[in-house]
């Protein structure tokens, strides 16, 4: 067997056992990791499953119409099953599935499949416990990322092709950037907006023969994308119930906010811990933020291909954009809104080994390092997670009303959805405002959150007993308190309450009195 084909077998059954270790992992702890975001993902699934649709108007979506997103799975795999955690696996392992076969798509357009093994290898490991929660486990970046991806990819083949074939690129491209434009102005602000700023600023670059070949591909799709937003603005929005962005306004940040937006890379590159393992992490990520930078910067100082050169000026726009949404507007900030700049750096890694001037062995002695530190990485992220377990009071929750013949209840945003998957669905709960982060309920105990919900859940009551599940924080901080009278718990353990009525009449008769 040829050397490079045993090397080849090495990578991909490196790849392989992190699937499948990482895989296992998930199958033993999703549930201790499970929150109402992500069971709301599921909720929405077995609704789309029931409507034979991709989209409902009797949902309540958040901040984008998800369109090309993680529910068309989830709900093709609820037609065939009613267990939700074989769906929800089933789910991961074909989204896994698909941001590695796009990425090699990716890798084939741009000419770098000779490293498309090994940087696959860092593109499923949990670098991050971010990483890990909302793209390995999550799952929610994959769709973003697998867009993105694909975008790129098909940039490249289109100012690779000949006449006939760059039209058929240019078509298929306009598709999925007016597609991407229904969901909402995030494909805009994180994709289609960088490629059109990297292809304005590369216009400058005399010395690129092709820059107008790539504007015009840059202004085709980013108008697609936003004429998909303007008909997502006009049209859908008054079809279907999710917030838009009229709220986004002007307002500069504070040094504070800086140092925040900053730091918070170190975060997502795997920072994190105490000690010992706060050092080794730290390193870690400082590597591929040097390694980014020095990517970046080599396809400026160095004779490259034109596909290096502009994926360095998309990611460089990325961040551009990034830095600007939010430094200058009033735009909530979470460390995990960068999972779609720090994720770059894999592919820019790839074209950089691809590329660089350096001879073979230390090219791959350079990739081993970054591979075995991220994968180091990665394992402590794993141990970290291990240790704990966000449910465990939910799951004797769900167990003692499963127990007692409850389906249905009330509960506040994080304690509702994630009855319902920790239930296997027997359990349905309407979404009271109040809880962390959300607006505080008003003594109407039919004041439902217009926010990933049932749209039902507005006008229609749960029939037979119900119960009513608290936080000890929000039993003692409720428009009901004095309502609430002992012999009605039914159940309570270090984090809720549960009280149980014989239907929806009696609660809130017994709880508005006298309000």
């Amino acid at each position: 067997m040829k050397k490079k084909s045993k090397k080849e077998l090495l990578m991909a059954g490196g790849l392989a056992l992190e699937i499948l270790v990482v895989l296992l992992f998930l199958n033993a702890r999703i549930n201790a990791l499970l929150d109402s975001d992500m069971s709301s993902e599921m909720v929405l699934a077995q609704l789309l499953a029931k409507e034979n649709a991709a989209l409902s108007t009797h949902w309540y979506y958040s901040t984008e119409l998800r369109v090309l997103n993680t529910q068309l799975l989830y709900a093709f795999f609820f037609k065939l099953s009613n267990n939700w955690h074989w769906i929800r696996m089933a789910s991961i392992i074909c989204l896994w599935c698909i941001i590695i076969g796009i990425y090699y798509f990716w890798a084939c357009a741009e000419g770098c499949k000779k490293y498309f093994l090994i940087t696959a290898l860092l593109l499923l490991a949990p670098i991050s416990e971010d990483y890990f929660r909302f793209v390995l486990a999550g799952v929610y970046y994959i769709p973003h990322i697998a867009i993105a991806f694909a975008a790129l990819a098909m940039n490249e083949l289109y100012m690779k092709a000949q006449r006939g074939s760059r039209k058929l690129w240019l078509v298929v491209s306009v598709l999925l950037a007016f597609v991407a434009g229904l969901g909402g102005p995030r494909e805009i602000i994180a994709l289609y907006g960088p490629i059109g700023v990297a292809a304005a600023a590369e216009l400058l670059n005399k010395k690129n023969k092709t820059r107008w070949q790539q504007f015009i591909y840059a202004t085709f799709v980013g108008a697609a994308a936003l004429l998909g937003y303007a008909l997502n603005m006009l049209v859908l929005a008054r079809i279907y119930h999710f917030a838009t962005w009229g709220w986004l306004g002007f307002q500069l940040a504070d040094g504070s906010r800086m140092v925040e937006i900053f730091s918070s890379f170190l975060q997502l590159f795997g920072a994190r811990g105490t000690g010992t393992e706060y050092v080794f992490t730290c390193a870690v990520s400082v590597m591929w933020i040097v390694l980014t930078i020095g990517c970046i910067v080599y396809a400026y100082t160095h004779e490259v291909s034109d596909g290096y050169r502009r994926l360095a000026d998309f990611t460089v726009a990325v961040y551009l954009l990034y830095f600007l949404l939010y430094s200058v507007t009033n735009m909530l900030f979470s460390a995990r809104y960068g999972i779609l700049n720090t994720v770059l750096s894999i592919p820019l890694l790839a074209m950089a080994a691809n590329e660089v001037h350096l001879n073979e062995s230390k090219r791959q002695w350079l990739l081993a390092v970054v591979a075995t530190a991220t994968i180091a990485g990665g394992a402590l992220v794993l141990f970290r997670i291990a240790g704990e377990d966000q449910t465990t009071a939910q799951r004797d929750v769900t167990e003692k009303l499963l127990a007692e013949g409850y389906v249905n209840g009330y509960a506040t945003f994080w304690n509702a959805n994630v009855l319902t998957e920790l239930s296997d669905g027997k359990i349905e709960v309407w979404q009271w405002c109040g809880g962390q982060d959300l607006p505080e309920h008003s003594s109407d105990i039919d004041d439902m959150t217009q926010w990933l919900q049932l749209a039902s859940h507005m006008v229609e009551h749960p029939s037979g007993k119900v119960f009513a599940l608290f936080t000890r924080e929000e039993f003692e901080s409720n428009p009901w308190r004095k309502n609430l009278h002992p012999e009605d718990v039914i159940y309570e353990n270090e984090e809720y309450i549960v009280m149980s009525y014989p239907d929806h009449d009696t609660m809130k008769a017994t709880l508005e009195k006298g309000l």
